[in-house]
């Protein structure tokens, strides 16, 4: 098994590891090899007031002297796509799935701290109709871990998990029964590349129509954590678990796409689960996705 360490002095080009994601041959997974170890470090990164910025007004999100929740893993996406898209690593990113997110902030991170980045490719999970595999990220402030992430992507296929699946299983959200709706919003048409800009994520499923339905969707779709930061804003989420400036966890499965030029709607149903929320699509009786916040 191959062991691969990446280090950064600044930050990886996206456009380079999107060429890579689209051409380079993948040896596919085989669960006789397991995965690579590979790990990424960045350190002393400075946030990009403009970027910061652009990522606000875009999500409509409101500015703080902190860091939204999500925006590290914004922060660590060149790094990401860089690592996942590197010749060693077997499983072409482009036609897996991006499952779901396990986000832990231990303590807010205020706009104009350096902190570093670290990301290493970690366990995978043989699943009935494919392999999990997990993806995990930590952010420090002078040696103390503040904020980290486990990040759950799916790949379809036989790897043998019909016959032996691997105990454990990653977390899971159920639906939420007899929810009302909490609010709303419209997912423009242009997200998808305005999004892109900010987090250098320019899969094709959300830059244009045609490109999507070559993928399986009937259109382009929305970035589920540009999805995410609107929905924990929109329902007052963690505002209603103590403020920004608490310690706090951030549960996402992504369930079905959020299309672009869609109306996006939260339902709650506060009796049965105060800290979840499910988001739709138009009026897709599926959730897009299923959310936990809650302070820990």
């Amino acid at each position: 098994m191959t062991n691969l360490d990446l280090s950064y002095t600044s930050e990886p080009s996206n456009i380079k590891a999107m060429i890579k994601a689209l051409i380079l041959p993948r040896k596919g997974f085989d669960q006789s090899v397991g995965l690579p170890k590979i790990t990424a470090t960045w350190k002393a990164v400075k946030v990009d007031s403009q970027v910061l910025n652009n990522y606000l007004q875009t999500l409509s999100l409101e500015k703080t002297d902190y860091l939204p929740i999500l925006y590290p893993h914004v922060m660590a996406g060149s790094m990401h796509m860089s690592m996942l898209s590197h010749k060693e690593f077997p499983i072409r990113l482009l036609g897996s799935v991006h499952l779901k997110n396990r986000i832990t902030q231990h303590q807010a991170i205020a706009d104009d701290v350096a902190v570093d980045l670290y990301s290493q490719v970690a366990g995978y999970r043989l699943v009935a109709k494919g392999v999990e595999f997990d993806f995990v990220t930590e952010v420090s402030i002078e040696g103390k871990i503040v904020w980290e992430e486990v990040s759950t992507f799916f790949k379809t296929g036989d790897f043998g998990g019909n016959q032996n699946p691997t105990e454990g299983k990653s977390f899971e959200l159920e639906s939420l029964t007899d929810s009302k709706p909490c609010g709303s919003w419209h997912v423009p048409n242009n997200r998808g590349k305005k999004y892109a800009k900010i987090s250098g994520d320019y899969n094709p499923i959300h830059m244009s129509p045609l490109a999507a339905k070559l993928f399986g969707f009937k259109r382009d779709i929305a970035h589920g954590f540009g999805v995410l930061a609107e929905t924990i804003e929109y329902s007052s989420a963690i505002a209603q678990v103590g403020g920004i400036e608490k310690s706090l966890q951030v549960d996402v499965v992504f369930k079905a796409p959020m299309f672009l030029g869609s109306e996006a709607t939260i339902k709650q149903n506060v009796q049965q689960d105060p800290n979840r929320v499910d988001v739709f699509c138009n009026d897709n009786p599926k959730p897009s996705m299923c959310v936990a916040v809650q302070a820990v």
